[in-house]
């Protein structure tokens, strides 16, 4: 991606023109008429002169094998001229589909302060437009180590160009209120990833270790019926041995689930042919500020995937699992080739205990003027070329939300 940011970087210094917004409104199968013309053209333009040559008195002394070589090159265009009306759509289609990836990774160039120290005047510097490797990573808030997704409904043409795919989880099904993104309302899926998020297919996901935990409604977490064995939200591979390590890595709020049991999935080798939708999405998890309590922040850094279970297999989980949940013991059993285990935690420093001791300085980003700027705050390159050429930074975040 370096190579492509420094593309950004020269039609920026060579032009006067915006390179990243050309680059977001080109359209190569716009041009599929002209380039299928002008190879006809060019074929047409090949056959006509080595007939020409060979004709001429050059082309008749030449030894026979050159002859035929140049037979041979003219029928190959000869041949060519009719496959152009079905092989040039097909390579624009193709280059289309990266060229889109290519657009969902520009990130536009934003311009902020910086202090100079006591009684000096601020500098502005500008964050160069460039191509990066995972998109909508600047940071919403400065000093966290796993901050949400960019998830905002301005984002809304890139994520589901990025995130939208037949046969998986809808990631921007629905919205609600984050405390890290302030008032408005997300895509709270997205917003639950910390970088980017990768598509794994039923055959991707096959050997695989996912786990929940669930429980009984509580003090803290007061959903009537409390939390399901089954759900989009999984942890991935590495099960949590402790309250705190669940809470934290997996960033659960107090509010959401009360424990009491886990249930771990082991995904047989054959899952693509037993459930061949079983495609999921994964990634880290991201930091949670408390709504309900507000002074609770878990940090997150875990991974998850949010998953298309089988529809039988969920039903089934779920009627274990409330069974588990009233009489408190633990089972095992086989779905369809996927081996369960449900059982109880039996942590008893589950709620009220974790992520009441925040970091100094850990706020949810929207309080912060660092947040609220972001993406309001961006200048001309070309109107403001005395402040743009005062000095020149790269910077490279991340940002999203997580259950």
């Amino acid at each position: 991606m370096e190579t492509l940011g420094d593309v950004i970087k020269f039609l920026n210094r060579v032009g006067e023109g915006d390179a990243v917004k050309w680059l977001n409104k080109l359209n190569v199968v716009e041009y599929q008429a002209q380039l299928i013309e002008k190879m006809s053209d060019f074929c047409t333009t090949m056959i006509t002169a080595i007939n020409q040559i060979l004709k001429a008195r050059v082309g008749r002394i030449l030894p026979e094998k050159w002859q035929a070589d140049l037979l041979r090159v003219r029928d190959g265009f000869a041949a060519l001229q009719p496959l152009a009306s079905r092989m040039i759509p097909q390579a624009l289609k193709e280059l289309d589909a990266k060229l889109r990836v290519l657009q969902a990774l520009v990130y536009k160039g934003e311009i902020h302060t910086v202090a100079t120290g006591k009684g000096r005047a601020e500098v502005w510097r500008e964050a160069e437009a460039y191509l990066i490797e995972r998109p909508l990573r600047d940071a919403p808030k400065q000093g966290t180590r796993f901050p949400s997704l960019h998830a905002e409904k301005q984002h809304e043409t890139i994520l589901r160009r990025k995130y939208s795919k037949k046969g998986y989880p809808d990631l921007l099904g629905y919205k609600e209120k984050s405390p890290a993104f302030g008032k408005e309302k997300i895509f709270i899926n997205i917003a639950s990833f910390s970088s980017e998020i990768t598509a794994k297919s039923a055959r991707q996901m096959a050997g695989s270790t996912i786990f929940r935990a669930f429980g009984n409604e509580t003090a803290l977490a007061t959903k009537p019926g409390g939390s399901w064995a089954a759900g989009g939200f999984w942890g991935y591979q590495k099960v949590p041995g402790n309250a705190e390590e669940w809470r934290q890595l997996s960033a659960v709020l107090d509010e959401w689930n009360g424990n009491g049991f886990l249930v771990v999935l082991h995904l047989p080798e054959d899952l693509a042919m037993r459930m061949p939708g079983t495609n999921a999405w994964h990634g880290k998890i991201a930091e949670q500020f408390g709504q309900k309590r507000a002074n609770q922040y878990l940090e997150g850094g875990g991974e998850q995937v949010i998953i298309n279970l089988d529809e039988m297999l969920k039903t089934e989980l779920n009627r274990i699992g409330e069974k588990v949940k009233a009489t408190g013991q633990p089972a095992s059993v086989e779905i369809n080739g996927v081996k369960a285990q449900f059982y109880p935690s039996g942590w008893k420093d589950v709620e009220g205990v974790h992520g009441y001791s925040k970091p100094e300085g850990i706020d949810p980003p929207y309080a912060t003027y660092t947040r609220e700027l972001h993406d309001d705050e961006l200048r001309n390159k070309v109107k403001e070329r005395t402040i743009v050429n005062a000095a020149r930074v790269e910077r490279q975040t991340t940002s999203g939300s997580e259950q």
